[in-house]
């Protein structure tokens, strides 16, 4: 594919597997957004939505596959099928791919069509054998690869040979979103009451999804360890699927009885910020590099003091920031040194940190930039 395709009127589609909570799916949405607000034709295709996340008004531009799942091989030529009748109806002249299914089962259709721009979103470190590295080479086919940070665009030029021009464009918070002061005549406890959370604690919240690569039996086993030492007022926050009760169950079973008293599970909320505004503390424990970890720059966007593991997109948030709020995630001592010290920032009070995500991880930058690109 060529590597310059100029495009003065832009016709846009986004892929994606799912319009669901993660911060991916959040990107795609922002962006969308953003381009119909400039009066630029914007569709996206994914296999399902949730309905929570989407506006009415905006049904009629996404296409879903109802289900059917891109990795899906038994469906290439409906799938197929579908993009290209999509592809036709608005004369779609941009496609821009966030995951490597659909970079994989769709390359060879848009490669036919010379007039589409691809772009493809690289947001991970994907490792893996001969067949993954195959697989992944498909987000790097593209006439520009987005890297959602400089880690990100780093470790695609070490590691792949690539002729394509690779940008970093960090993931952008949406700052009136993720702001302390609209919530300046709210009381917290009214919020704590709505999620049946008790007054007068500090509250330390872990807002990724349960999963093994998010680092959650290691933190427990670190809390497990110190449970005595830790403030006597501490809760922390876990996120689980409310379809999911075994979800629950495994993540109480890893507890001690003790700990087990401080745990308070909710349920997946797109009222995220509600949840930045009643903590005190934001964990970031994952056990393998983000390429980005929205988490950070979101709690530090609500003045939220934020721990991290002193790896990928959040060791590059963070070490610009404050280093000492990071940690290497499988040493208990320097998790335990990182916990203090944000506690004590917290008992001070004197914790600012949204300027510094103004500066850097603004929504508004990341949109400019991405349009940008898209005309270039």
């Amino acid at each position: 594919m060529a590597q310059t395709k100029i495009i003065k009127e832009l016709r846009v589609l986004q892929i994606v597997p799912q319009i669901k909570f993660g911060g991916v799916e959040r990107g795609v949405l922002d962006i969308h957004r953003y381009l119909q607000g400039k009066k630029i034709n914007s569709y996206i295709l994914c296999e399902s939505i949730n309905n929570e996340l989407i506006k009415k008004s905006e049904l009629k531009y996404i296409y879903t596959t109802e289900g059917i799942k891109f990795k899906n091989i038994i469906h290439y030529f409906g799938l197929n099928k579908k993009l290209k009748w999509i592809i036709d109806a608005h004369k779609i002249n941009l496609i821009h791919i966030s995951s490597r299914a659909p970079a994989f089962i769709f390359y060879n259709l848009i490669r036919k069509h010379s007039e589409i721009k691809l772009i493809t979103g690289f947001h991970n470190p994907y490792k893996g054998g001969v067949f993954k590295r195959y697989y992944n080479s498909f987000l790097l086919k593209g006439d520009l690869i987005i890297a959602n940070s400089n880690f990100t665009k780093n470790y695609i030029n070490k590691n792949f040979n690539i002729s394509a021009k690779v940008v970093a464009i960090p993931r952008g918070i949406d700052l009136d979103y993720f702001n302390p002061k609209k919530y300046k005549s709210t009381n917290k406890n009214l919020i704590k009451k709505k999620y049946k959370i008790p007054e007068n604690n500090i509250i330390a919240s872990i807002p990724s999804r349960f999963a093994y690569w998010k680092g959650h039996k290691e933190l427990i086993e670190f809390l497990n360890e110190k449970i005595n030492v830790l403030p006597k007022n501490l809760k922390i926050i876990f996120f689980v699927n409310k379809n999911n009760q075994k979800e629950k169950e495994l993540l109480i079973s890893l507890c001690s009885d003790e700990l087990s008293k401080r745990i308070i599970t909710l349920n997946y909320t797109k009222d995220i910020s509600d949840i930045y505004f009643i903590s005190d503390l934001v964990i970031s424990n994952s056990n393998k590099a983000e390429g980005f970890g929205r988490t950070i720059a979101e709690s530090l966007a609500m003045n939220v003091v934020a721990i991290g593991s002193n790896l990928g997109g959040v060791r590059e948030q963070l070490y610009n920031f404050d280093r000492k709020l990071l940690f290497d995630g499988s040493n208990k001592t320097s998790f335990y040194k990182a916990l203090k010290y944000a506690l004590n920032r917290i008992e001070m009070r004197n914790f600012n940190s949204r300027r510094y995500i103004v500066d850097n991880y603004s929504l508004k930058k990341m949109l400019d930039e991405t349009l940008k690109n898209y005309y270039s």
